[in-house]
């Protein structure tokens, strides 16, 4: 394992760098003049890609816009992101308003945001994957609720991008994120991973599901894990949370005790499930793994940080 101590940092799309500046969300003549402002600088995505500068093709960074370089119907659903001191910071989607050729240049290039977060996180944390993080939840979001679910009627974004309002029916609707329960199951010294369906051959994980309504997060941990593996859970720890933006998941980590050990796989959700122990965990971690077994390889995932911190507590 590298002497980073990855499990010690905040997730990936965690450290939200800006002053949320919340209380200004419902002043529209505020968020109104602030829209119109050289001064304020925009996050611009395309297809739900952000602009990037990659003048240094080591370190990107966002390439925000001013305000004369954004189109006028961008705004309809800008977001306000929050203040960097007393500069404005809002994320807009260009969709069909320009064209990606005339957005980008030679140092700014549209990408996807994967890629853009394993490259800032891949040597130390970052708090910018955050930011755009954040963005893209909000800007899917608004991408995905043009239509009232009570009545049907197209819908209006208002306090600066964190509601959308029905003039039919006046029905609200705001922004949500979906709980997952990312659980590494464990028993003695050893952990349980899986490879769900799909997956690239060799890449493993901790297991993660969906939390159900009604569900305490223990009861959506210990019925994920009995659903996927077959095996009974006891003891479940929260360990640490990550904003995850692939739409918009708050991923819920856990330690969860098992209380059996035979696995009976969905072979709907998983190709194949296999125990671990902690040293083979521990030389797979440092040596990167094998063609036959990788140990969550992105170091953007909180299944990293979970995996980490069991090995080193074995230490």
């Amino acid at each position: 394992m590298s002497t980073r101590a990855l499990h010690l940092e905040p997730c990936a799309f965690a450290g939200f760098p800006l002053n949320p500046a919340d209380h200004l969300r419902t002043d529209d003549k505020w968020i109104g003049e602030r829209l119109e402002d050289p001064d304020t600088l925009f996050l611009v995505f395309h297809q739900m890609k952000p602009l990037m500068d990659v003048s240094d093709r080591n370190k990107p960074v966002p390439g925000f816009l001013d305000r004369s370089q954004v189109p006028d119907a961008a705004l309809k659903t800008a977001v306000f992101m929050g203040l960097l001191e007393e500069t404005a910071v809002f994320a807009v989607e260009l969709g069909d308003t320009i064209s990606e050729q005339e957005a980008s240049g030679e140092t700014a290039k549209f990408i996807d945001l994967r890629s853009v977060a394993l490259q800032m996180v891949y040597e130390e944390f970052s708090p910018l994957p955050a930011l755009m993080g954040k963005a893209k939840s909000l800007l899917d979001w608004h991408a995905r609720h043009g239509f009232c679910a009570v009545c049907g009627a197209g819908t209006e974004a208002g306090q600066a991008g964190y509601l959308r309002q029905c003039p039919s029916c006046k029905a609200q609707h705001f922004p949500r994120t979906d709980p997952v329960a990312i659980m590494l199951v464990h028993r003695g010294d050893q952990m349980l991973v899986g490879r769900g369906v799909g997956w690239p051959a060799g890449n493993f994980s901790a297991l993660a599901g969906f939390i159900e309504p009604g569900e305490t997060i223990e009861e959506g941990c210990r019925r994920e894990v009995r659903e996927e593996v077959g095996i009974e859970i006891g003891q479940v720890d929260y360990i640490k949370s990550q904003p995850w933006p692939f739409p918009s998941s708050l991923m819920i980590g856990l330690y969860a005790e098992a209380l059996t050990e035979d696995i009976r796989i969905d072979d709907k959700e998983l190709e194949e499930a296999r125990w671990v122990n902690r040293a083979q965990a521990k030389l797979l971690l440092l040596t990167g793994g094998t063609d036959d077994l990788r140990l969550a390889p992105y170091p953007i995932a909180i299944a990293r940080h979970l995996i980490e911190k069991w090995v080193a507590e074995g230490d």
